[in-house]
């Protein structure tokens, strides 16, 4: 049974929050340290901070996701939505995960930056990591889900593959109008 955060990260699973702003991102911080918080011991040796480490791991990263900021050092609360999101993103890619959770990855973001996220998450789904998206968007879970799970006042009410997933099945079991898939 895991116990704390800190025991789902060593296991390899990492959440991506809904709300990136106050529990995803350090605010004050720049980004570099953001991406590097989790990864402090691949980032230090002898308890000693090394910066060019830091700055390859948020590099490696946050370019990966096509970051726009005028460089790492940038305070992450001048970023935009979309660019904190990918910040968030990436520090948890940079754990190395085998499991990671989004939850409404793509909430209050511009299209450029979904187009970004969407593309980038379907790159690590291909890698083999197994992602668990969190999603309220109907085209969003039609176009990234294998399988959705649809949930009603916190019970699973419906399960869909790909080949059987329809918009209509989605909003009836959610809504909780009959028709609903394998549960």
């Amino acid at each position: 049974m895991i116990r704390t955060p800190a025991e789902a990260i060593a296991r390899g699973i990492v959440y991506v929050p809904e709300d990136r702003g106050s529990q995803g991102a350090v605010k004050g911080l720049p980004i570099y340290q953001n991406v590097s918080l989790p990864s402090l011991a691949r980032t230090s040796r002898r308890g000693f901070l090394r910066l060019a480490e830091e700055f390859r791991l948020a590099r490696d990263y946050t370019s990966r996701l096509d970051l726009r900021a005028a460089s790492l050092d940038q305070d992450i609360a001048s970023l935009s939505g979309g660019n904190q999101q990918k910040v968030v993103i990436a520090k948890w890619l940079a754990t190395r995960p085998k499991v990671i959770i989004v939850d409404e990855p793509t909430k209050g973001i511009d299209i450029g930056s979904k187009a970004a996220v969407h593309a980038f998450v379907s790159e690590l789904a291909a890698d083999g990591l197994s992602i668990l998206m969190v999603s309220s968007e109907i085209p969003e879970i039609m176009g990234m889900a294998d399988r959705a799970i649809v949930m009603r006042e916190g019970r699973i009410v419906a399960e869909f593959s790909r080949g059987e997933m329809t918009a209509e099945k989605l909003v009836r079991a959610a809504a909780g109008i009959g028709g609903e898939g394998r549960a």
